[in-house]
């Protein structure tokens, strides 16, 4: 049986509800906000969790999204280093000039609590280190979510 069509993978399968990658350029954090919902989905009644997605310059989403579940209430540093190295890479090999967008989910959360600071603080430090601009962070909540701001 052939798994494939002119579209690309057509096996049924667990990532079925998977959204479709937008087709038009993220020009502002209410984009970033709107597209970060769809892909947490309901996942944003679940444990606590970082998504990642990058975006090239011109503001199109890459096919890279990573959701980091489970993330601890304080964030360590040098292990978010580690994740914004990875993706520095990604960016410099296929989209120079790109930036890295993020959503930090909790169920209680999606406003500037303490936990959604305190990630977006860090996040935003390594990627300072790491020269790599940050578009968006937003904070998603089972009930509510907004952009956060520096």
């Amino acid at each position: 049986m052939d798994i494939h069509d002119s579209a690309g993978w057509a096996a049924p399968g667990p990532d079925d509800d998977l959204p479709v990658l937008p087709d038009h350029p993220l020009r502002d954090e209410d984009d970033i906000l709107a597209v970060m919902l769809s892909l947490v989905g309901p996942e944003r009644a679940g444990p606590p969790a970082l998504w990642l997605v990058l975006l090239d310059a011109e503001g199109m989403m890459l096919p890279v999204v990573l959701p980091l579940v489970g993330i601890p209430l304080q964030p360590d540093l040098g292990q978010v280093r580690q994740v914004v190295v990875a993706m520095a890479d990604i960016l410099a090999h296929d989209a120079p000039g790109g930036s890295l967008a993020a959503a930090i989910v909790r169920a209680a959360g999606g406003d500037r609590g303490s936990f959604e600071r305190t990630w977006e603080h860090v996040l935003r430090t390594a990627a300072a280190d790491r020269g790599v601009r940050v578009s968006a962070v937003v904070a998603v909540g089972e009930h509510r979510a907004r952009v956060l701001g520096t």
